[in-house]
């Protein structure tokens, strides 16, 4: 048996390691990957405090949805500063992304950009957006209310991870939606684009929703480097074996 006991013994250390690298594995690792997007805080077009833009996209942004402006279903910008639809300075900036839907329509709609990195295996990503609640300011339209969001995290045009309406800012208030996807060593939508969607889903109150300091980050997936140590105790365990056959 004394031999058997030397072989366990030697694999004693290994296991120690398997343990040692599973913790440190489970700890952050480095910083995570910063991932462009477009005019991520609606800065363009610029703006003049107290005004709206609805004529033009954002800056990098598309339409998604039904949209029509002459039915009061607007996409733009809104630079809120010097009123009092919100309580305190905007999270990124001077404005926000607007989705304006004074009337009904047929599907929900909202703001949209594919970007240029693309899906990758073996990578975790991060989506954070702060989503705003318009307060009322007396003017025409009546912003009292929350109609819900959705903010969705894509590659090409399948849904990878998403925030369904978890959040409801207070009136005149942001909060900010976090989306995590961890990708496995495969996925049916590696290699195709990332993009973004955010959506108003145009619910019973409320008639607009606000979006503003978009980030996507990605950072890599730690190795199990328990397993790969105990494989290799494990082979270890086999020459040896093979040995005394």
């Amino acid at each position: 048996m004394l031999p058997d006991v030397m072989h366990t013994s030697r694999c004693l250390p290994l296991l120690a390691a398997a343990f040692a690298l599973s913790v440190s594995a489970a700890a952050p690792r480095g910083h995570a990957a910063i991932i462009a997007v477009t005019n991520p805080g609606f800065e363009s077009p610029a703006l003049a405090a107290g005004t709206f833009n609805t004529t033009v996209l954002p800056t990098g942004w598309s339409a998604y949805g039904y949209v029509d402006v002459f039915a009061g279903r607007d996409l733009g910008v809104l630079n809120p500063a010097t009123t009092v639809l919100y309580a305190e300075p905007v999270p990124e900036g001077s404005n926000v992304g607007v989705v304006f839907l004074l009337t009904g329509g047929p599907t929900e709609s909202g703001l949209q950009q594919t970007l240029t990195e693309t899906l990758q295996v073996g990578m975790t990503y991060t989506l954070s957006v702060q989503v705003g609640n318009i307060a009322p300011d007396g003017g025409p339209f009546n912003f009292t209310g929350f109609p819900g969001y959705r903010v969705d995290l894509m590659a090409g045009d399948q849904v990878i991870a998403f925030d369904n309406n978890t959040l409801l800012p207070g009136e005149g208030r942001f909060l900010r939606s976090t989306v995590t996807a961890a990708i496995g060593a495969s996925h049916p939508a590696a290699g195709l684009p990332l993009g973004i969607r955010l959506v108003s889903l145009d619910g019973p109150t409320g008639i607009e929703v606000n979006f503003d300091d978009v980030r996507l980050e990605a950072v890599a997936v730690p190795e199990p480097a328990s397993t790969t140590a105990l494989v290799a105790c494990g082979l270890v365990t086999f020459a040896w074996m093979r040995r005394r056959r």
